[in-house]
Formats: C-alpha cells, sequence, structure tokens
C-alpha cells in the first residue's frame, strides 16, 4: 500500500461579491492595488452601463496623486464611465460612499480609507445591497481589525512576465493577490497577470500554485 501525492485542480478566483476589501501588502504594492480594486469594480459590474464612483480625499490624493484618464485605460476603464467625488476628510468620504451605494446610480464604488469602524463597514455592505452596487473599500494599509467585508485581499507587485516577442523587454504585468478572508472561510493566493488586448487581468497560465497556498496538495491512496 502507497500513496502518490498529486496537484490539485486549479481554483477559480471567487467572483465578486457586494463589499470587498483590498489592501497594499507593502506601500510600494499601492499602485498594483489601485489596479486590482478597478479590475475587480469592472469585473463586478459586468455588463450594467452605470458609471463606477471613485471618493478620495486630500490626504490620499497629496500621498498617491490623482487617477490619470490615459492610466486608467491601460487597466480596461474608459476615463468617461468615472464618477470622481472629493471629500475633505476620512468620515466625510464614508458618508460619501454610503450614500452613493445606496442611490443605486452606480454599478461599483471604490474609495481608499484608512481605518473605517466595523459599524461603518457594516452600513457600507448594506449600502451597496440596497442599490444593486458593489462596493471596494482600497486600504491604505494591510488591515488586522474587525470589517464586514466578505472578501479581504493583499496585494503586492510581482516580476512581469516575459515579453512574447523581446526577451530584453518587460511583458504583461503581474501581481500576487491574497485571498486573506472570505465568509465561506476559504483562502489562497492567486498570481494575476494583464492581458494585453483587454488590459484587464487574468490568471497567469503555466504556474503552479493554482491559487492556493504554497504546499498545499491533495493526498490520494494508490494501491
Amino acid at each position: 500500500m502507497t500513496f502518490q501525492t498529486f496537484p490539485i485542480a486549479p481554483v477559480a478566483l471567487p467572483s465578486p461579491v457586494s463589499f470587498e476589501e483590498v489592501a497594499a501588502a507593502e506601500p510600494q504594492d499601492m499602485a498594483s492595488a489601485i489596479g486590482f480594486g478597478l479590475w475587480r469594480a469592472l469585473e463586478a459590474a459586468g455588463k450594467d452601463a452605470r458609471p463606477l464612483a471613485l471618493i478620495v480625499t486630500p490626504a490620499f490624493q497629496n500621498e498617491r496623486g490623482r487617477l490619470f484618464g490615459w492610466g486608467a485605460s491601460q487597466w480596461g476603464l474608459d476615463h468617461s464611465r468615472i464618477l470622481l467625488v472629493r471629500a475633505r476628510r476620512e468620515a466625510e468620504a464614508i458618508w460619501a460612499f454610503e450614500e452613493t451605494l445606496k442611490s443605486g446610480a452606480v454599478a461599483a464604488a471604490l474609495a481608499p480609507l484608512e481605518a473605517p469602524s466595523f459599524v461603518a463597514t457594516r452600513r457600507l455592505d448594506f449600502a451597496a445591497r440596497a442599490g444593486r452596487s458593489s462596493a471596494l473599500v482600497l486600504r491604505t494599509r494591510p488591515a488586522g481589525d474587525l470589517s464586514a467585508a466578505r472578501l479581504r485581499w493583499r496585494i503586492a507587485s510581482a516580476p512581469s512576465a516575459a515579453h512574447p516577442l523581446d526577451a530584453r523587454a518587460p511583458g504583461p504585468v503581474r501581481l500576487t493577490a491574497e485571498l486573506a478572508r472570505s465568509r465561506d472561510g476559504r483562502t489562497g493566493v492567486f498570481t494575476l497577470e494583464q492581458d494585453y488586448e483587454t488590459h484587464r487581468l487574468r490568471l497567469a497560465a503555466g504556474l503552479a500554485d493554482y491559487g492556493l497556498a504554497a504546499g498545499q496538495s491533495e493526498s490520494r491512496r494508490v494501491a
């Protein structure tokens, strides 16, 4: 009687839900986290023609700059579809976030927030479902506090893929998305790369992690 180990079958990336949190693993990973958040917002919107809202504060813009239309298009987002809301402070941003979601006027809304309370995140989840929208909180740092988010992501930059025509040139953008928490208890690590044509993210082909934490495998008994 022997035991043989086989890799687990590939695991699909979880579909967008009503409320997610996206955090940069390190400060230098914020650009990747923003790109991932925009992509999840687009995935959540699907064929919904309603605009996407971005709620920002001066503190965030002073630290990270403003969203650039051409840069947004490089993530597959038409900048004319963005509804930009500027709030003076985080408390106002949370209020604007909730009201925007409840209004039903947007398909999805994204806001960078530093420390929303658990009650605030509960209200955002309720507002997103009431407005048939999706809420994405972009955490300016990884959070260990309580949150009503149904999925919590930790994003890190990764080396680009190989260029198909020039080995000396950078290839498609890649990042690592760790699903740190989900309502169903599932966690995992996904390596994503950007598609040249659509600019959207996809699971990187030919990698061995298949969306699972390193070292996880399935053992089958062989007689």
